[in-house]
């Protein structure tokens, strides 16, 4: 059955029936999505905004807030003060003068988002914008805030590269935490050398997304990984699989899913059978999360229908998360293809928004 799955994975013509607004397209596309952040992130005047900053915080949510979580895997563990990310209506009883705020709203609209930052500006806190258009633009050029605008036309989790590269970058260009040159350099040859490797045309025996999605078909995903960078790569394979495969997903880190969920791996086999674990492993995190990782599958792979692993590529923390959101979107994408769904629409989540506005 799987040789089948993968066979309609290698056909266009099934494929293009239904991705009909070509998911799939966009997200192989992530290395020139990459290559553009870089160039925006670069071409954004900083001059305006001066610390030094007690806190970071990233306002945002969903696809856009994630950008969040991913520069927070990277950078916190160097940083001297706190990074936060708010994704609650409410700001923060920290959030002041010596606070620097990041809006992240891909569209623009999204109250989450827009809510707090009068509240936010009213402290008297720093205040940059990511978007591609929308009320948040307007708010930042009402305000004479620094505006990092966006290419729009995407869903928001379809433009992680544009909402991540901008975030991260930004802080080196104010002097907070820096990229070196080699890890961006090697972060974006890794991209390009996946690109090819997970292309459609590339078949499926020798495909890594498609004989994955094939493998988690008709399963729940769970994606673990760890601390840091894997950990935060997970929580995107689990909202990838939610809002392009249409399917529940779940997703944990170490060392904390060890002090409660591995128990909870016990009863339910005739339900947990029907789960997949994929673990997301990496080349720099701490040597004891590896090892609990290794022991925590032993104990608990005979739950599941399915446990695998992926390894990040490239060298450099960037490059290898970069490998892992890559994958996962991809993945996920193809996923969508054998449960026979578009990938693009997120109905509940407009019949949700339509909802709240006739509520006012």
């Amino acid at each position: 059955m799987s040789g089948d799955r993968e066979d309609i994975l290698d056909n266009y013509q099934e494929i293009r029936k239904i991705d009909v607004q070509g998911m799939l397209e966009i997200v192989e596309d992530f290395p020139n999505q990459c290559i553009q952040a870089v160039e925006i992130a670069k071409g954004t005047d900083f001059s305006g905004v001066s610390g030094p900053f007690s806190c970071l915080l990233v306002q945002g949510v969903g696809g856009s807030g994630v950008s969040g979580d991913l520069v927070k895997a990277l950078v916190e563990e160097a940083l001297e003060v706190p990074f936060l990310v708010n994704k609650r209506y409410g700001t923060p009883g920290f959030v002041g003068e010596s606070t620097l705020v990041f809006a992240v709203s891909y569209s623009g609209n999204t109250e989450e988002t827009l809510i707090p930052l009068r509240d936010i500006l009213f402290r008297g806190a720093e205040l940059i914008c990511l978007t591609s258009g929308g009320q948040l633009a307007a708010f930042a050029r009402q305000n004479g805030k620094v505006l990092i605008e966006l290419p729009g036309g995407l869903q928001p989790r379809a433009a992680i590269g544009y909402l991540f590269l901008p975030l991260l970058l930004s802080l080196g260009e104010l002097g907070i935490f820096k990229i070196e040159e080699a890890d961006l350099e090697e972060s974006l040859e890794v991209l390009s050398d996946m690109a090819e490797a997970l292309a459609f045309r590339t078949p499926a025996r020798d495909n890594q997304a498609k004989k994955l999605a094939a493998l988690l078909w008709g399963k729940l995903p769970i994606a673990y990984g760890s601390e840091g960078i894997s950990g935060a790569a997970a929580l995107r394979w689990k909202c990838q699989f939610n809002e392009n495969s249409k399917i529940p997903s779940f997703w944990n880190s170490f060392p904390e899913l060890n002090h409660n969920e591995t128990v909870g791996w016990e009863l339910l086999k005739d339900i947990t059978r029907r789960f997949a674990l994929v673990l997301l492993q990496d080349k720099k995190g701490r040597v004891r999360n590896a090892q609990r990782m290794e022991i925590t599958k032993e104990l608990v792979k005979k739950q599941f229908g399915l446990v695998t692993a992926v390894k990040a590529r490239g060298e450099s923390p960037l490059a290898q998360l970069l490998s892992l959101i890559y994958l996962g979107d991809v993945t996920s994408v193809y996923l969508a293809i054998l449960n026979e769904v578009d990938p693009t629409p997120v109905e509940r989540i407009r019949a949700l928004k339509e909802n709240l506005a006739r509520l006012g």
